[in-house]
């Protein structure tokens, strides 16, 4: 397993971090590289550190990917994005859907959304006067009910009173 050679100091005083120096190395322009991963089949989710300015580059990961391990990494990335595109065109074809119907909405100049809301309101007017009743009927039970208790509570008091009495 050879290592690519890095041109240009590393950053040696940086802290190690799982065998990874924390800090990417300088180039010889004493500029700092970037660190990427290269998505490529020959190398799926390996690090490089990268010179944005010269183009240089050296690998940061110290072994070559190999095996499943290899496999595993270029098939999340094929259906990675096999589902970008699916969710491209999903969105495009929700982008021509939505310009149809809004197409349509204008075309009939909103008179098909008088008549739905004038049907919406009819739904509601009926539903409150459902809920009218049914409040109504609550309320004749719950006059009934204080009534009979408080019929009950005089008769009980008067046998109290009686008994006391007596």
């Amino acid at each position: 397993m050879e290592k690519t050679p890095s041109f240009g100091s590393s950053a040696s005083s940086g802290a190690r971090v799982d065998g990874y120096s924390a800090l990417p190395p300088l180039y010889h322009c004493s500029r700092m590289t970037k660190t990427t991963k290269a998505w490529t089949d020959d190398n799926p989710g390996r690090r490089f550190n990268r010179c944005t300015v010269h183009g240089f580059f050296s690998w940061a990961d110290l072994e070559d990917p190999c095996g499943w391990q290899k496999l595993s990494l270029i098939e999340a990335r094929d259906q990675i994005r096999r589902q970008q595109l699916e969710i491209r065109q999903l969105k495009e074809k929700l982008r021509e859907g939505n310009q149809q119907i809004l197409q349509q909405e204008e075309a009939t100049n909103g008179t098909s959304c008088v008549a739905i809301s004038m049907d919406d309101k009819a739904l509601e007017i009926t539903r409150l006067q459902v809920e009218l009743l049914n409040a109504s009927d609550r309320e004749k039970m719950l006059k009934q009910f204080l009534l009979i208790s408080w019929g009950g509570f005089l008769a009980i008091t008067t046998i109290i009173v009686a008994t006391l009495k007596g």
